[in-house]
């Protein structure tokens, strides 16, 4: 359900104290792969197909540098121990530590200053909030002190944020403004990912086993439906949408007139049960996690 423009600047966490975090719990055997894409006369092709992680256990949630030089994931090397930001150069290959703490760090993303990541951390009392660390090292600070029981998060830009919030009876989407920390409702039973393009906030909602994708305007503050998919995994390439359906990536939506076209079979790459996707702001790489 959508609230936004009707519940302006209401405060509506439905029972956040009773959400454990489940979120990341039981965390999921998965590798990073690395392709190259390629378009000629209208086709999109992928190729050079590199595990990029090649390890048992955890590692997740790439995101591209925005010069395009590296990625940031989520990776968990013990078991039984805490999740840390790895960094892989694209030019050498190599993993290197990015954070070193007693806590878990999920979700890195680059922040709009263009000094600092923010990350889900995973706190020593399980509350998890938005901290953020320096790109060239120091000391993390929390984004927000105040708003916990963050799942996922995007920048809208500088002073505003979209945070995927840990309700129940459902999943809720919020704007937050990180000065004043106040929230404006947008919906319930939203998808964890959420994305920015042309000033407008792209976000999905559960729909049976599909989900409707939204784009929001935040001119006037209306959610307009623009399709239907099977995952709640997404990216942009070009004009188009990419999503995930079973071991493919599709362009489209399900319900349009042509439906959704198949552009990549990623199992005959050795890539199984793929989730997240993302895309290298100059179009010329994918990364995508794929499930053992």
């Amino acid at each position: 359900m959508l609230y936004f423009g009707r519940m302006k600047g209401r405060l509506l966490i439905v029972y956040c104290l009773l959400c454990t975090v489940y979120c990341f719990a039981q965390l999921p055997d998965c590798d990073i792969w690395l392709l190259d894409i390629k378009d000629s006369s209208g086709q999109t092709s992928f190729h050079n197909p590199v595990n990029i992680t090649n390890r048992k256990g955890y590692d997740n949630q790439p995101a591209f540098s925005p010069d395009g030089k590296y990625i940031l994931y989520s990776s968990q090397k013990d078991s039984a121990g805490p999740t840390d930001i790895y960094k892989y150069d694209l030019k050498t290959g190599k993993n290197t530590l990015f954070t070193n703490t007693p806590t878990s760090e999920y979700s890195p993303t680059f922040m709009p200053d263009g000094k600092n990541i923010s990350v889900v951390m995973v706190e020593s009392d399980s509350t998890q909030r938005l901290w953020k660390f320096p790109l060239d090292g120091g000391k993390p600070s929390p984004v927000m002190d105040q708003v916990a029981f963050i799942g996922y998060h995007t920048w809208i830009n500088k002073d505003s944020l979209a945070l995927f919030v840990l309700s129940m009876p459902a999943f809720t989407l919020q704007i937050f403004n990180i000065h004043t920390q106040k929230p404006s409702l947008v919906g319930d039973s939203i998808g964890r990912c959420m994305r920015m393009k042309d000033d407008k906030l792209w976000f999905t909602t559960k729909a049976g086993r599909f989900q409707n994708v939204f784009e929001l305007s935040f001119k006037n503050k209306q959610a307009t439906l623009i399709g239907m998919q099977e995952s709640e995994d997404y990216c942009f390439y070009k004009n188009s949408l990419w999503s995930i359906s079973e071991n493919s990536i599709v362009s489209g939506f399900m319900n349009s007139k042509d439906g959704a076209a198949e552009i990549a079979d990623l199992s005959k790459f050795g890539i199984s049960k793929p989730t997240r996707i993302a895309i290298s702001p100059d179009g010329k790489k994918l990364a995508v996690v794929s499930n053992k």
